[in-house]
């Protein structure tokens, strides 16, 4: 460490300063006028160019706003004297932590308009002066102040950094976590985009759909063959009569059938009733035979009377006509002839009674054969009749309706249906075949007909376009299981690259969004994410190391402070501070430190006096000799600058 001295001052007027002040100091220089005549402008201005006074200094100098210019030659800085300005480097620049001298060394050198308090405690000074210059606990208190509470709350167990997750920690936490999130990335990035499964899967998905696709043209060709095989079935089933067709036909024969059964139930039932028909026959001439002998019967032979009444109408004639009566003569005549008839028919059927007894034996005895019973007058033939015509008559009605009507229907409706069958089929069947010729040919057709669905059936399920059928043999047989296997495994195989296609995008989404790239490269992607991590690799390692650093340097402080009271009590002992105290006071000859009495002061006859109680010169006179005394120290016996204004006014 050199010695520092101001060669030069330049002080721009301004203020109540009328003139520029120039000035190359000697060892003591004094500067004295009237009141408002810019002594305190000179000195605020030595302030403003020699130490910083905005924000970043470490005093509130309280600086009136004045325009100040000027400028001040320091030597002992560099090898070279050091000109300053209001703009220009100041003297903190130069008191850097390695040369020992703390940011707040002005507080020494400058008394400003008889501020003589080193600090606002009670005894001017406060222990934070002490430890800052004279223990060297001030550097270890801005050291420290550079520590946050979260570090010096921190240790190191197990090569782990114990402590809250705040500030620094939690950065490095932060940053472990973001290292992990990329490691994770990169990671991902080796297991899906240069691991090969996309490309393992799709040359998988090559092989298979070369055979998918060789399957697919058998299909093709299967589904021409079935068209084919279609197209000859629908050509017989053409050939065949339609189920409209062979409906109509069965309908007919079931009408036709129908009426046969009809006539046959007639024919049966006439069949049935022949022997009535016989019967009422027999008897209705029966009855009239019976009526005939019956009424002969009631006459008994001729009437004589009538015989006489011819003969005497005779004889009448005979005398008329010789008398030429003619009228007489006629009707004589005609009576006589009348009366002879009477006769001659009353002998007659007398003789025909004769024959007709013998008839009636033959009729009683036919009646007790035929009926079961006597006949024993003509009432009972009577019965008989009327009891067999309803029957005799319900025969003639069914045999005019089997000749009039069932018969000649039947013929009709045979022959159109031999030759509706003969249009169909081909040949005329007699009825008994009708049937089962239909059977047959509804047997046909169903069967046809349900080949054609079945082969419809399998070309839906094979859905081949009309313009993909082929027509040439692909040398592979359709199999629709392996076909349906390779389907699904092609499916899968689709899902599979469109979720790692999902993966690889969302990965390059976050790896864009980690990397602030706006880039589909993955390469350039990739290259950005592994310099991003060692980017944050090595500030893990700077946070990590700073931490541990830190830690250890609290620890090390923190061994240090424990003998505080010792290097303050060393210090305050020491030649540097209690020389110029005794010279400046000329009664004190030490000072010593209580931390509950703050600073004593000891006199010659080693008496103590606080040094808040005593006088207020003999305090100017001790702060004057702590200034010096603790610049001494800092400055380790090396020169340096005061600048008192209006510091001895009390003493």
């Amino acid at each position: 460490m050199m010695a520092i001295r101001i060669d030069r001052i330049k002080v721009n007027r301004g203020g109540p300063l009328e003139n520029d002040f120039r000035l190359e100091p000697g060892d003591v220089n004094l500067i004295y006028g009237h009141n408002e005549t810019g002594k305190t402008y000179i000195v605020e201005s030595i302030i403003n160019l020699l130490f910083r006074t905005g924000r970043k200094s470490a005093i509130d100098w309280n600086l009136r706003d004045w325009d100040f210019a000027g400028s001040i030659i320091v030597s002992g800085l560099e090898d070279r004297p050091v000109t300053f300005t209001r703009t220009g480097k100041k003297l903190e620049d130069y008191w850097k932590e390695e040369t020992g001298l703390p940011q707040d060394f002005s507080r020494l050198l400058v008394v400003k308009e008889g501020e003589t308090l080193l600090a606002h405690e009670e005894d001017g000074v406060g222990r934070d002066i002490l430890k800052n210059y004279l223990s060297g606990e001030g550097l270890l208190d801005r050291i420290e102040e550079r520590i946050s509470a979260t570090l010096r709350k921190a240790n190191v167990q197990g090569g782990q950094i114990i402590g809250s997750k705040m500030g620094v920690i939690k950065d490095k936490d932060e940053l472990r976590k973001d290292l992990k999130k990329l490691d994770s990335l990169l990671k991902e990035v080796e297991d899906g985009y240069t691991s090969g499964v996309i490309y393992d899967l799709q040359q998988k998905q090559e092989t298979i759909r070369a055979e998918f696709e060789k399957l697919a043209k058998a299909k093709c060709y299967y589904a021409t063959c079935l068209q084919t095989e279609k197209k000859a079935l629908n050509q017989k089933r053409e050939s065949l009569p339609s189920e409209e067709e062979l409906s109509k036909i069965e309908s007919d024969i079931s009408v036709y059938e129908s009426k046969r059964n009809e006539a046959d139930d007639k024919l049966d039932t006439m069949r049935k009733l022949e022997s009535v028909t016989e019967s009422y026959r027999w008897a209705e001439k029966a009855l009239n035979v019976y009526k005939e002998i019956t009424s002969g019967q009631a006459v008994t032979g001729p009437k004589p009377i009538y015989m006489i009444f011819a003969l005497i109408f005779l004889v009448g004639a005979v005398a008329t006509g010789f008398l030429n009566l003619r009228i007489p003569l006629a009707i004589c005549a005609a009576g006589s002839l009348a009366f002879s008839i009477f006769y001659f028919v009353g002998a007659q059927r007398a003789l025909a009674m004769a024959g007709a007894s013998k008839e009636l034996e033959r009729l009683e005895t036919e009646f007790r054969s035929r009926y079961g019973s006597e006949l024993t007058d003509r009432a009972l033939l009577e019965a008989q009749v009327e009891k067999l015509r309803e029957d005799y008559f319900r025969v003639a009605g069914l045999k005019k309706d089997l000749e009039e009507e069932l018969i000649p229907e039947l013929k009709s409706r045979e022959s159109s249906i031999r030759g509706d069958l003969k249009k169909l089929i081909g040949n005329e069947l007699p009825p008994q075949e009708w049937r089962s010729t239909i059977s047959e040919s509804r047997s046909k057709l169903s069967s046809l007909t349900g080949k054609i669905n079945s082969l419809d059936m399998e070309l839906a399920s094979l859905a081949v376009p009309e313009e993909d059928l082929l027509d040439q043999d692909p040398g592979i047989e359709w199999d629709a299981n392996r076909y349906k296997v390779l389907e699904g495994e092609l499916t899968e195989i689709k899902e599979a690259l469109s979720e790692e296609f999902r993966k690889l995008d969302l990965l390059r989404t976050r790896i864009a969004q980690e990397t602030y790239l706006d880039s589909t490269d993955w390469e350039e992607l990739i290259t950005a994410l592994r310099d991003m991590r060692d980017k944050i690799v090595q500030e893990y390692r700077l946070i990590t190391a700073e931490i541990l650093a830190k830690v250890q340097l609290n620890t090390v402080i923190q061994e240090l402070r424990e003998e505080e009271n010792t290097r303050i009590a060393s210090g305050l002992e020491s030649a540097e501070l209690t020389k110029p105290l005794h010279v400046i006071t000329g009664c004190y000859k030490g000072i010593r430190h209580e931390v509950d009495r703050g600073l004593i002061l000891i006199t010659d006859e080693d008496e103590e006096y606080p040094l808040g109680t005593v006088s207020t010169g003999a305090k100017e006179q001790a702060f004057l000799a702590m200034r010096m005394g603790f610049s001494s120290i800092i400055m380790k016996g090396q020169t340096a600058f005061l600048i008192l204004d209006d510091a001895f006014q009390h003493s």
